[in-house]
C-alpha cells in the first residue's frame, strides 16, 4: 500500500504524454489549511478522511473511520445534512458553522458539503465566530457594488471596477480579469494591483497554461483557492480507491500548476469563473506573493461578484450582437432592394457590390456566377481568385457549406502570396454543381501580440531516461508579430452570408418561370437516366459473369497449352536428336559424292533441325517457368551478371563488346530464372548491335523506393520503333527476318513471364539507330 509520500510523488509524476489528461479531480490530497471527511451517502459514516482529521477529533485515525456524523458532531447537524442529502439540496446549507471543543479550547469551523455522486464530501475550514459583523459589512458593500456597476457605461469600465472590488474584499496583491479567445488562449483585459508590481495588462497567455481538464472544473466549480503553493498537501486515507474531489473547496492543486505559480513568484491564488451560456468566457484571477487564506464567506462574496460579471458580460454581448444583427438586417434589405430593381439578379448584385462589401466589413469581393469572375474593391488577381475557387471546390463536401478563415495561408501554404489582399476569406456557395461562388476578402492586419513569457512547453529529462512536462519558468514579456491574418469573421457575418444566399436564390426562383420547366425536364431525364443505368448495370453484371467464365476457361486452356507445350517439346527431343545424328552420318557418307544438290538438301535439313532444337529448348523453358517451384534466395545481382557475361565470353569476344556493371545491390529472387532473364537480354543487346560500332552494354539501378527497385540495361544497338515496344514481348513476335538475325521469337516472352512470376514488370524504350533501354522492376 502506498505511503503518504508515495501519494504525493504519484501526483507529481505527470509525464509529457499524459499531462493533458491529468486527473486533477482525484488527486487524493487536500490543502493543509482544512480538514475533509468523505461520508457514505446513506448512513453518513466516515469512509475516507484527510490524515490531519484524526488530530482534530482527538482520536486515532483507525477509530475515526466508520464513525457516524452524529458521533462526531451533534444530532442537529446529522439530521440537517441527512435531510438535504436526500433532497439533493446540500448547497442550501453552505456554510454551516460548527463548534468543536469547550471553553478556551473552543474552535469554530465552516462546514461546506457537496455530493460527489460517490460520497458526501465535507470540507471544514476555520471560521470567525463574529459572523454577524461580517454579514452587516458585506451587505452594505454588495449594495454599493450593485448600485455602481449597473451605472457604468462601457464594459471595460465594468471589468476595471470588478477587479478593484475583488481585490478590495479579498486582499490579494493582484487581481486580473482574464478573457479567453476561441482557442482558449487568454488575455489580461483588466487589472488591479499593488503599485510596485509589474503590470500584466494586455499580455497574452497560451491555452496550455490552463488546460482543458482545468477549464472543465472551472465550469463545474465557480471558485478555486490555493492558499500556499509551498504547503505540503495532506493525503486522504485509506487510499484504496480514487475519491472524486472535484467539488471540494480543499482539493489539492496539480503539482504542475503549483510549480507554474512558483515560477511566477506567486504563493497563493484564487480563480473565479466568468461564464456565458455553457462556455467558460474567462476568469477573475487573483495572485498573492505570500500565503493567503481567504475565509469561505469572503470567497462566496467574491464568487457573487464573478456571477454578476458573468451576467453583465452575457447581457452586453447580447446587446452588441443585437446591434450587429440589426445593422446586417438593414444592409440586407438594401441589397434586396437593389436586386428587385433589376431584371437579372447579376445586375442587381453588381449594383449592391459596395453594400455587400460593407456588410461583411471586407476590403473586396469577387464571384463566379456566370462562368466568369467579376471583382469589386481590393482583390487578388483573377488567376489567384480562380485558384482559391478551385481549391475550395475540391474540398467541399456539403452543398450548403460556407467557409471562412482569418488566415487562408494556414489552410494551404500556396496562398501565402495572397496575404496582402486575402489574408481572410469568406466563401459562399450559391450552386456547388455549377461552381457558382461569392467570396469576400479581408486584408492582412499586422499585429504585435504581447505574451507573458514565450508560449512554449519545457521538457525535463530525468535520470531513468524518462521525461516530463514542466511549466514555463520565464514570464518575461515576449512579443510576437502576427502576419498573414485578418480580423476574424463573426457569427453575425456568417449568418448574414447564408441569408444573402437565400435572398439570391429566392429572387431567381421568383423571377424565372423557366426554372420550373427546367426542373421538371431534369427530373424526367433523371428518371430516364436511372432506368438506363439500371439496364446498363444489368447488362454489365451479365457481361461480368460471362467475362468471369471466359477468364476461368482461358486459365484452364492456358494451363492445358502449357502442359501440351511441355509434353510436346519434351517428347520431340528424342526424334529430333535422331534426325540430327543420322543427318550428320549421311553428311559424312556423301562427302565424296559430287552432287551439290544432295549436299545442299542435307545442309538445309540439319540447319532446320538445329533451329527446331533451339525452338523446342525455348518452348520447354517457357513452359517450365510457371511449372517450376519458386525458389527465392538473396544474392548480389552484380555477381550473377558477371557469371552470365563469363558464360557468354565467346560471343562477347567475337563482338569485341564492352559490358559495364554498376553497383546493383542484392535482391531476393529465383536465381536460376533471373540468370536466364539476364542471359536473354544481354544476348539480345549483343545480337542486335550496329555494324561497325563497338557494342556497349551498361547495367545499373534506374530508380529505388522503399517498395521496389528498377534496373536498366542500356545498349547502343540498332534499336526499334517505340510503337513495337509491347509487341516484342509477345510469343513468336520478331521485328526482323530469321536470315538477318537468328532466334526463335521466344526470348523476350520468356523474360516477360519471368518478371511476372516475380510480381514485377519489364518494358523497353528505343529509337532506331540509337540503342535500346530495357527496364526491370523488382519488388523489394
Amino acid at each position: 500500500m502506498p505511503t503518504d509520500s508515495d501519494s504525493i510523488q504519484a501526483q507529481a509524476g505527470v509525464t509529457l504524454d499524459n499531462c493533458a489528461e491529468e486527473p486533477i479531480h482525484i488527486p487524493g490530497l487536500i490543502q493543509p489549511h482544512g480538514y475533509l471527511l468523505a461520508l457514505t451517502p446513506e448512513q453518513l459514516t466516515v469512509r475516507h478522511a484527510s490524515r490531519n482529521a484524526a488530530v482534530l477529533f482527538g482520536m486515532e485515525f483507525d477509530q475515526l473511520l466508520g464513525k457516524s456524523l452524529a458521533e462526531l458532531f451533534d444530532d442537529e447537524l446529522f439530521k440537517t445534512l441527512s435531510h438535504h442529502a436526500t433532497n439533493h439540496t446540500l448547497h442550501k446549507i453552505n456554510p454551516t458553522q460548527v463548534v468543536l471543543g469547550e471553553g478556551e479550547h473552543k474552535k469554530y469551523f465552516d462546514v461546506i458539503v457537496s455530493d460527489s455522486q460517490q460520497y458526501i464530501i465535507m470540507d471544514m475550514e476555520a471560521s470567525d465566530p463574529h459572523i454577524g459583523v461580517f454579514f452587516e459589512a458585506q451587505y452594505h458593500r454588495t449594495q454599493n457594488f450593485l448600485n455602481t456597476v449597473i451605472n457604468l457605461q462601457s464594459i471595460n469600465e465594468i471589468f476595471d471596477y470588478v477587479a478593484e472590488e475583488v481585490r478590495e474584499i479579498t486582499g490579494f496583491d493582484r487581481v486580473m480579469v482574464y478573457q479567453f479567445d476561441k482557442d482558449y488562449n487568454g488575455e489580461v483585459i483588466a487589472e488591479a494591483k499593488k503599485a510596485e508590481l509589474n503590470s500584466f495588462l494586455k499580455q497574452h497567455f497560451p491555452e496550455s497554461d490552463i488546460p482543458a481538464q482545468a477549464r472543465a472544473l472551472y465550469l463545474k466549480n465557480r471558485l478555486r483557492l490555493l492558499v500556499d503553493t509551498d504547503a505540503e498537501p495532506v493525503p486522504l486515507h485509506p487510499n484504496d480507491e480514487d475519491v472524486d474531489l472535484g467539488s471540494s473547496t480543499l482539493r489539492s492543486v496539480s503539482p504542475i500548476h503549483r510549480q507554474y505559480l512558483r515560477n511566477m513568484g506567486v504563493c497563493a491564488s484564487m480563480s473565479i469563473s466568468i461564464t456565458v451560456g455553457n462556455r467558460l468566457w474567462g476568469l477573475i484571477a487573483c495572485h498573492h506573493y505570500g500565503p493567503h487564506l481567504v475565509p469561505f464567506r469572503v470567497r462566496e462574496n467574491a464568487a457573487y461578484l464573478g456571477l454578476t460579471l458573468s451576467h453583465l458580460v452575457a447581457v452586453r454581448s447580447r446587446e452588441q450582437r443585437s446591434l450587429l444583427e440589426a445593422r446586417a438586417q438593414t444592409m440586407l434589405a438594401s441589397v434586396t432592394e437593389c436586386l428587385s430593381q433589376e431584371q437579372h439578379f447579376l445586375e442587381g448584385l453588381r449594383k449592391a457590390a459596395d453594400k455587400t462589401i460593407a456588410l461583411f466589413n471586407a476590403s473586396g469581393m469577387a464571384w463566379r456566377l456566370n462562368g466568369e469572375i467579376d471583382t469589386f474593391g481590393d482583390t487578388p488577381a483573377q488567376s489567384d481568385i480562380e485558384k482559391v475557387f478551385t481549391w475550395f471546390h475540391s474540398r467541399i463536401e456539403i452543398s450548403d457549406t460556407i467557409f471562412h478563415s482569418d488566415q487562408l495561408s494556414a489552410e494551404d501554404p500556396v496562398f501565402d502570396t495572397l496575404s496582402e489582399y486575402a489574408s481572410g476569406v469568406l466563401i459562399l456557395p450559391i450552386s456547388v454543381k455549377e461552381q457558382h461562388y461569392i467570396i469576400w476578402f479581408r486584408r492582412e492586419l499586422i499585429q504585435t501580440k504581447n505574451w507573458g513569457g514565450k508560449p512554449e512547453k519545457v521538457i525535463e529529462f530525468v535520470d531513468d531516461g524518462s521525461h516530463r512536462l514542466m511549466p514555463r519558468s520565464s514570464f518575461k514579456l515576449w512579443q510576437e508579430q502576427v502576419r498573414n491574418k485578418s480580423l476574424p469573421w463573426s457569427d453575425v457575418e456568417t449568418i448574414s452570408a447564408l441569408k444573402l444566399r437565400n435572398i439570391v436564390i429566392n429572387y431567381v426562383l421568383l423571377h424565372s418561370e423557366k426554372l420550373k420547366e427546367i426542373n421538371q425536364t431534369l427530373e424526367q431525364k433523371v428518371r430516364e437516366r436511372t432506368t438506363e443505368l439500371e439496364e446498363q448495370m444489368a447488362v454489365r453484371k451479365k457481361a461480368q459473369r460471362a467475362l468471369k467464365r471466359a477468364l476461368s476457361e482461358a486459365e484452364a486452356s492456358n494451363q492445358q497449352l502449357e502442359q501440351f507445350a511441355y509434353v510436346a517439346s519434351h517428347d520431340l527431343q528424342e526424334p529430333l536428336r535422331k534426325i540430327q545424328s543420322f543427318g550428320s552420318r549421311i553428311q559424312t557418307l556423301v562427302e565424296s559424292y559430287d552432287d551439290p544438290t544432295l549436299k545442299n538438301y542435307l545442309d538445309r535439313m540439319i540447319a532446320a533441325a538445329n533451329r527446331m532444337q533451339l525452338l523446342i529448348k525455348d518452348l520447354l523453358s517457357f513452359s517450365r517457368i510457371n511449372r517450376a517451384t519458386k525458389s527465392l534466395e538473396t544474392f548480389e545481382l552484380a555477381s550473377l551478371v558477371n557469371e552470365v557475361v563469363s558464360d557468354l565470353n565467346v560471343l562477347v569476344q567475337e563482338k569485341r563488346a564492352e559490358i559495364s556493371v554498376r553497383d546493383l545491390s542484392a535482391i531476393r529472387a529465383d536465381r536460376s530464372q533471373v540468370y536466364r532473364l539476364l542471359q536473354n537480354l544481354i544476348q539480345n543487346s549483343l545480337k542486335f548491335s550496329r555494324e561497325g560500332v563497338t557494342p556497349k552494354v551498361e547495367i545499373s539501378i534506374a530508380e529505388e523506393t522503399g517498395r521496389y527497385r528498377i534496373y536498366k540495361i542500356v545498349d547502343n544497338g540498332i534499336g526499334f520503333e517505340q510503337q513495337y515496344s509491347d509487341q516484342i514481348f509477345e510469343l513468336f513476335q520478331r521485328l526482323h527476318g530469321r536470315r538477318e538475325y537468328e532466334g526463335t521469337g521466344l526470348g523476350l516472352a520468356i523474360c516477360k513471364k519471368i518478371m511476372a512470376r516475380h510480381g514485377g514488370a519489364i518494358w523497353a524504350e528505343s529509337l532506331p539507330g540509337e540503342g535500346t533501354t530495357v527496364f526491370l522492376k523488382f519488388k523489394l
